[in-house]
């Protein structure tokens, strides 16, 4: 460990104050619409007094454009492509220093985001997302089931000149479908993958390696009782909207008419088996 230190301590004489020690990028909490919250968690080491300072400084910055700038690393961004993702409620925390060594100068160092990341739309009204964007794509292709489709473009790693996607040793990309859901297709296979398809996996990881044609594809199918549940709010909530709109006074001018109408036949027939 000690060699490892040393080593680590002569590549930041000759290059910069910081030095990547782990970037690890959670996607979870996966949605119908296709939006998924991820967790990054960005861990560095810094040298000397001067470094120290300026993380010290940083510490209620909720800027990543500070600690990007200042920290001087590719990896301290966002791992999911802005053009392609709308980032929403995004919250970044940088840690306390840890692990300090005073001797050899050297203190570690963390930074935790999180945020929502949604496909993007044409206007607040739309329902129907701009298609490519998004981390998924979501497909109704038979009742009560939908297909999720990763979208490649929408990550943000090194990547080839093809553009597949590089993870080098320290960056480790995290992917936990839904806990209903059902694994279709992944391509290429995490490491020490083996399970027969289709099937359920709690989650998918991969690190140190290069994803040609990177694919994953699975299914959820909504139970009987939300298909019902959906419907029924369906018609409350298109009910709602039409009271609001011009229609909506005739309707319920019509709708008394008919309840009584009804009522008044109703108590009619009983008054006369009376």
């Amino acid at each position: 460990m000690k060699w490892l230190v040393a080593l680590l301590l002569l590549a930041s004489m000759a290059n910069a104050d910081f030095l990547l020690e782990q970037v690890t990028v959670t996607i979870s909490d996966i949605q119908p619409d296709g939006s998924a919250h991820v967790h990054e968690s960005i861990k560095f080491l810094m040298f000397g007094n001067y470094s120290e300072a300026v993380y010290d400084s940083g510490m209620t910055s909720n800027d990543l454009s500070y600690w990007s700038t200042n920290v001087g690393l590719k990896d301290v961004k966002f791992h999911v492509n802005p053009a392609k993702v709308d980032i929403r409620d995004f919250r970044l925390r940088p840690q306390p220093r840890n692990r300090c060594n005073p001797i050899q100068g050297v203190c570690h160092g963390e930074l935790v985001l999180d945020y929502e990341a949604f496909p993007s739309y044409t206007d607040n009204t739309s329902a129907t997302s701009i298609p490519g964007t998004g981390l998924f794509t979501v497909e109704k292709y038979k009742p009560r089931t939908r297909s999720y489709t990763l979208n490649p473009a929408a990550l943000s790693f090194t990547a080839t000149p093809e553009g597949n996607i590089i993870l080098e040793p320290m960056v480790q990309l995290v992917i936990e479908p839904p806990a209903n859901s059902v694994l279709l297709d992944v391509n290429p296979q995490p490491e020490d993958f083996n399970v027969q398809l289709p099937a359920h996996v709690d989650s998918l990881s991969w690190t140190d390696t290069v994803l040609v044609k990177f694919s994953l594809v699975f299914s959820v199918e909504d139970s009987i009782d939300k298909e019902v549940s959906d419907f029924l709010s369906g018609i409350t909530l298109n009910f709602t909207s039409t009271l609001g709109s011009p229609y909506g006074p005739p309707l319920v001018v019509l709708l008394v008419i008919l309840v009584g109408s009804y009522m008044y036949i109703t108590m009619s027939k009983r008054k006369g088996e009376a």
